[in-house]
Formats: C-alpha cells, sequence, structure tokens
C-alpha cells in the first residue's frame, strides 16, 4: 500500500512539473531570444494576389530572408543585418527590444532603432510590432500586420536559432 500511494505521488509529482506552455499563455523569457537568428521563411497571410512589403521601414520583405538577428536578454539590446544581394542593400542597424502584452492574452515582440548608446534614433520615439506565434530555444514565428495599396495582409516571419553566441 505504501508502495501504490508513494508511486502515485511520484507520478502527480513528475506530471505537475512537466507542463508546457505556448507563447500565448505564458510571457515569453528574454532569455529564450538570447543568441543570434536568422530568418529561414517568409509567406503572406491574406487574399491570393500578389504581395510587396517594406518591412519595418528599412526593406523590402524579400530581403530580410537569410538576415541575421541578435538579441541580448539583459539589456534588451540586439541588431540586425541584411545582407546586399541584387535587390536588397546590405545593411545593419541596431535596435533595442522587449515584449509587450496587449491585454488579450498575447504577447508581441517590439524594438526601436537606437543608436551605439541606446539612445532612439528616431526623435518620436517610433518603433515596431510583431504578434509572436510561436517561440522556443530554437525557432521563433512572428506576424507583421502591414498594407500595400490599401490591402492589409500579415507578413508572416519563421526564425531559426543559428547559435547561443551574440556581438554588437
Amino acid at each position: 500500500m505504501k508502495k501504490l500511494l508513494f508511486f502515485s505521488f511520484l507520478i502527480f509529482f513528475v506530471s505537475s512539473c512537466g507542463s508546457t506552455q505556448s507563447s500565448s499563455e505564458a510571457k515569453p523569457s528574454k532569455k529564450t531570444l538570447k543568441g543570434t537568428w536568422e530568418i529561414t521563411n517568409i509567406r503572406f497571410v491574406g487574399e491570393k494576389g500578389l504581395y510587396k512589403a517594406n518591412l519595418f521601414d528599412m526593406a523590402d520583405s524579400a530581403c530580410f530572408k537569410g538576415s541575421q538577428w541578435v538579441f541580448i536578454p539583459n539589456n534588451g539590446s540586439g541588431k540586425y543585418s541584411i545582407y546586399e544581394g541584387s535587390q536588397c542593400e546590405g545593411v545593419s542597424t541596431r535596435i533595442h527590444w522587449s515584449f509587450y502584452e496587449p491585454g488579450d492574452g498575447t504577447y508581441q515582440f517590439q524594438f526601436k532603432y537606437v543608436d551605439e548608446k541606446n539612445k532612439p534614433i528616431d526623435s518620436a520615439n517610433r518603433g515596431y510590432r510583431s504578434s509572436i506565434e510561436s517561440l522556443d530555444e530554437n525557432a521563433m514565428t512572428m506576424r507583421v500586420k502591414t498594407t500595400y495599396d490599401g490591402q492589409e495582409f500579415d507578413v508572416v516571419l519563421s526564425y531559426t536559432k543559428v547559435s547561443e553566441d551574440f556581438a554588437l
């Protein structure tokens, strides 16, 4: 009887400690983003048609495929780099990032462009937000709402962690 009671308690304890939550249920941890990430896929969600999106007032969405993103969790600093291509200008820009909770049970990733001293570049202190669809130690999916010629649609960015290392 003691063994049965012990094993029942053990199973209950292990199952209660092993639960997982998605990013929409629990606030994402900044430590999860620590390191260097790459955008490996970009897709569009909306009515059928051709889409053109200038993301984050920086470049065409196609230029972001293969871009490297660096996230430093202890101070929210980071950067992203777009590599030069036939239709893309190479650029590397510093950002300050954090998570935002809009109050509906979801979480968003937000950032603004900053200088070397982490001071906002935009005099109006504007930034950008993306909805976090999923986030774990190795992968992240974010949805960016945008418009083009009056058509609203979403750009879904899939990130894969490249390494735990980071350097600005």
